[in-house]
């Protein structure tokens, strides 16, 4: 058998895995042992009272006897910890096993994909028989799906602004717009929202001519508003002589 050859190519750091391992802070572990010392106390608080003296000294010893293990504990690990190297390369390994672990995961998961797409690609490298086609050059001698099997392939012409489907679909839109165009100047004018002067000079193509008469005209439309027109070139360069 061979020997296996670790290289070692510079200081690898392992500070920067993933905490896998459950450790707990010392601000976590002072908080716990202060919450217990804290709720044994009531507890003595409130069952001491009317028991003899002598059971009240026990008991009292009893949990200064306990506070002052917990507390000699908690002071031996604050001081061993940080300064112990075992339980640093304790958390590292811990932190390694666990990386190791989902790797280990992705691997299994990646094999069984790997496998399930080479059963999908034997089921894809199969032949497909043209079975509709074939049935129908045995029965009837020729192959009468071929004009539409071309023209489901085939790129769809585009429509002229003459083709007669295009003007019926487009007139039909542009009358579903007047009758909704209509619909909301009926909601408008029941509500009380439009102003008693103006009027509704035409609903046409989509469009609706409002205004007051003789002082202006609007075209609304239920598409928004139209683009702003180009500003004359006059304007801009006397903004241009202006700046300079």
């Amino acid at each position: 058998r061979g020997r296996g050859v670790v290289s070692h190519r510079g200081n690898m750091s392992l500070d920067g895995l993933p905490r896998h391992t459950r450790t707990v802070g010392q601000s976590e572990l002072v908080e716990r042992l202060v919450h217990v010392a804290y709720t044994d106390l009531q507890r003595l608080c409130t069952n001491l009272p009317g028991q003899p003296e002598l059971d009240r000294k026990r008991e009292l010893m009893r949990y200064l006897h306990n506070l002052r293990q917990r507390l000699t504990r908690l002071h031996v690990l604050v001081e061993w910890a940080p300064k112990n190297r075992a339980a640093q390369i304790a958390v590292k390994c811990g932190d390694m096993m666990g990386q190791l672990r989902q790797h280990d995961a992705a691997f299994a998961d990646a094999a069984d994909r790997l496998y399930g797409l080479r059963q999908q690609m034997d089921w894809a490298a199969g032949p497909l028989y043209d079975t509709p086609g074939a049935l129908d050059v045995l029965c009837n001698g020729k192959y009468s799906n071929l004009p539409r099997a071309i023209a489901d392939v085939a790129p769809k012409p585009v429509p002229s602004e003459t083709d007669p489907e295009l003007i019926r679909v487009r007139d039909e839109r542009c009358r579903r717009f007047d009758v909704e165009i209509r619909g909301l100047l009926v909601d408008e004018r029941k509500r009380g929202n439009m102003p008693k002067a103006m009027r509704v000079f035409s609903v046409r193509n989509g469009e609706c001519v409002v205004g007051v008469p003789g002082e202006y005209r609007a075209t609304l439309t239920l598409g928004g508003p139209p683009p702003l027109p180009p500003r004359p070139e006059k304007e801009e360069k006397e903004e241009g002589g202006g700046d300079k």
